[in-house]
């Protein structure tokens, strides 16, 4: 090569070579070609197979709760291209190749060996093959300002990140702020959810309500996890099903304004375990509907009477202390709330702008005549229960 070099002149070097590479690359090609294409088929065949494993993968995952990553569409679609484009076209020129160009078919095929290498190597996908839908994760819920809650929110959480405790009773009186503080709570988990911060894949919210139908709960239940229980004609079948939809998934289930005892069995929701990291978070007026579920209880006391005081006149707006005499008629309906946020709320704001006396009295004998039938309703109900 130096004399050769030496004898057409230096400048012609770099040219030289080139063509003298070259040459011997097509000569190392030419052949090495059975050799090539077998080294192809091999790889293109592993790669097939991985291709199906992640396929087969995807297609156990439920597409209400995953959505592919885009590198993994932008590898699928790579390897397929390799495998019903590209590879089919080479093996069609392998067979009608002449003799003398097997060389520079054998280029390409080196180039697409090279090329299903980088494919096959970058098909590991170590941190998955989908991301969460946070959308599928759970629902944001509207929520009011906690008032008197936070120390009681402070208390909830802790038992929810607790491995020891499965299911939690937060216990009180109607209106004193348990739905409130549950709303606050089920957001932050959701948020938590959608950042991976906390690791549950389902947030759910359910309004149980009394009296308890047990085909709404489990249809309310069933609609949270996406899963149709159309087909269910009895409880027990519809409570399988359930029960076997909740155990694919790391959940936390809120069953706000829970009357009735039942069994968690009975609606198809497996026992929260250390194992399963399951939470249960139940609202109710009843410390024995609690106690039945063998719930860690958590219990929210009514605001005392200062609190009471400066929220009814957050509400309202200071101004009505600068009326005569209606200091007294409004501690009286402050009074009258015992402590109770919701009626504090409603009740300051349907006062808000009013002047008069007379209607502020008229107001607060209104107030204490839904008070006295409001104990009647709750006698009458617990009574049924």
């Amino acid at each position: 090569m130096e004399s050769i070099i030496a004898f057409i002149g230096p400048a012609f070097g770099p040219v030289v070579e080139y063509v003298h590479c070259h040459i011997i690359e097509y000569v190392d090609c030419h052949i090495n070609f059975q050799n090539d294409v077998g080294d192809l088929r091999e790889r293109v065949a592993g790669l097939k197979r991985r291709r199906n494993d992640k396929v087969e993968e995807l297609r156990s995952v439920d597409d209400w709760e995953k959505q592919v990553k885009e590198e993994v569409q932008g590898w699928l679609e790579d390897a397929r291209e390799v495998i019903e484009i590209e590879m089919p076209d080479i093996e069609e020129q392998v067979q009608n190749v002449s003799y003398l160009s097997r060389g520079n078919l054998g280029r390409r095929v080196r180039q697409v060996i090279q090329e299903v290498k980088e494919i096959y190597d970058r098909g590991s996908f170590p941190e998955g093959l989908v991301n969460e839908r946070s959308s599928t994760i759970g629902i944001t819920l509207p929520t009011e300002n906690m008032v008197g809650e936070v120390n009681v929110k402070e208390k909830i959480w802790k038992y929810l990140m607790s491995h020891e405790i499965g299911i939690i009773g937060v216990c009180g009186i109607g209106g004193v702020g348990k739905t409130t503080v549950m709303k606050h709570i089920h957001n932050e988990l959701l948020n938590k959810a959608r950042n991976k911060a906390i690791e549950f894949k389902k947030v759910v919210w359910v309004t149980v309500s009394h009296p308890l139908n047990v085909f709404t709960l489990q249809d309310h239940v069933a609609r949270a996890m996406k899963e149709s229980l159309s087909d269910c004609w009895d409880e027990l079948s519809r409570a399988s099903r359930l029960m076997e939809a909740l155990k694919k998934v790391k959940y936390a289930l809120i069953l706000d304004d829970v009357w009735d005892k039942f069994t968690l069995h009975s609606i198809g929701i497996p026992e929260p375990t250390m194992e399963n990291g399951c939470k249960i978070v139940i609202t109710s007026r009843s410390i024995d509907v609690c106690n039945y579920l063998r719930c860690q209880v958590v219990k929210v006391p009514p605001l005392p009477e200062q609190k009471s005081l400066n929220l009814f006149l957050d509400k309202v707006g200071q101004d009505v202390l600068r009326i005569p005499k209606l200091e007294e008629i409004l501690k009286l309906m402050v009074a009258e709330c015992v402590g109770l946020p919701l009626a504090i709320v409603v009740n300051a704001g349907s006062m808000r702008g009013v002047e008069d006396i007379c209607e502020w009295r008229n107001a607060l004998r209104e107030l204490r005549q839904c008070v006295v039938d409001t104990e009647k309703d709750s006698k009458m109900r617990y009574l049924n229960v």
